[in-house]
C-alpha cells in the first residue's frame, strides 16, 4: 500500500509539471520528474527486495516511467518553422515590362541601290521587353534611321541632296546572362521589316529595297537604381531585296525603366 501511495504522488507530480506553465517550462520540469522518478522508482525496487516483496509494484512503474516516447514526448520541442522563399527581384519576374529608348549611330554595306548611294547617320529606337523567365525576354524594337547622301549636293548624281529614311519594326529575343547582377551582358536576335524611302529635297520619295531583315547583337545592361539602368548595345542588320543585299551595323547606348510595384 506505502509503495502505491508514493507511486501515485510521483505520478501527481509529472501531470503537474505537464499541465501548468509555460509550454518550455513545462517541458523542461517534466523531464526533470521523469528523471527523478525513474530514480525514486529503482530505490522502491530494491527496498521491495530487500523487504522480501516481489517488486511487481514498482517493476510496473519503472517500465511506465522508461516507456521511451513517453518520457521522450515530454521534452520534444517544436520543429523549427522553414525559412520563406526571397521573391525575385523585380527585373527577373516573370510578366515584368520595360520600356526602352536608345540613341544609335550607324552604317551602310552592300551591293544594294541605298548602300551605293548612301553611307552612315544617326538613328533612335523605341525597345519594349516583356520577361518570360528569369533569363529570357521577347523584345519589341521600333526604330527610325537616317543615313547621309555619298555624294554632296553640290556634286550631280542619282542621289545628290537627298537622305535615306529607313523605318524598321522587329521582334527579338533576348537572353541575359547573370541576370540577378547589377551589371550584365545580353545576347539578342531576331528578325523584323524594314521600309527605306530616299527623301529628296524637293520633297518627293522613293521607296527602294524593302524587305525583311534578320537581326542580331549583344548589350549590356547596367542598373543603377531598382528600376532604372543604362543600356549599351552593338547590333547588325541583314537585308534581302530584290536579289541585293544590304547590312547595317550600329551602335547605341539608352536607357530602360522597369514601372510596376
Amino acid at each position: 500500500m506505502k509503495h502505491w501511495v508514493r507511486g501515485a504522488l510521483r505520478l501527481g507530480i509529472v501531470f503537474a509539471a505537464v499541465g501548468l506553465g509555460p509550454p518550455q517550462v513545462r517541458a523542461d520540469e517534466a523531464a526533470v520528474s521523469s528523471v527523478l522518478w525513474n530514480h525514486a522508482v529503482v530505490g522502491d525496487r530494491w527496498s521491495a527486495e530487500e523487504s522480501g516483496g516481489d517488486g511487481d509494484d514498482g517493476a510496473a512503474i519503472l517500465a511506465l516511467g522508461e516507456g521511451g516516447d513517453f518520457s521522450r514526448g515530454l521534452a520534444r520541442q517544436p520543429a523549427p518553422a522553414a525559412e520563406r522563399s526571397r521573391p525575385a527581384i523585380r527585373r527577373m519576374r516573370p510578366n515584368t515590362i520595360s520600356l526602352g529608348i536608345q540613341a544609335s549611330y550607324g552604317t551602310v554595306k552592300g551591293n544594294s541601290r541605298i548602300a551605293e548611294g548612301f553611307d552612315n547617320g544617326p538613328a533612335y529606337a523605341f525597345r519594349f521587353r516583356y520577361m518570360l523567365s528569369g533569363s529570357a525576354a521577347l523584345g519589341f524594337s521600333f526604330e527610325h534611321q537616317r543615313f547621309g547622301a555619298i555624294n554632296p549636293p553640290s556634286n550631280s548624281g542619282e542621289f545628290a541632296d537627298s537622305h535615306l529614311v529607313v523605318t524598321t519594326v522587329s521582334v527579338e529575343g533576348v537572353f541575359y546572362v547573370h541576370r540577378e547582377k547589377d551589371a550584365h551582358p545580353y545576347f539578342l536576335g531576331g528578325f523584323g521589316i524594314a521600309t527605306p524611302d530616299i527623301i529628296f529635297s524637293e520633297g518627293q520619295s522613293s521607296r527602294a529595297n524593302e524587305g525583311l531583315f534578320a537581326v542580331g547583337g549583344i548589350g549590356f545592361e547596367r542598373f543603377v537604381r531598382t528600376r532604372f539602368s543604362l543600356d549599351f548595345s552593338i547590333r547588325g542588320y541583314a537585308l534581302v531585296s530584290n536579289a541585293e543585299f544590304t547590312s547595317v551595323a550600329e551602335i547605341g547606348a539608352g536607357i530602360h525603366l522597369y514601372p510596376g510595384d
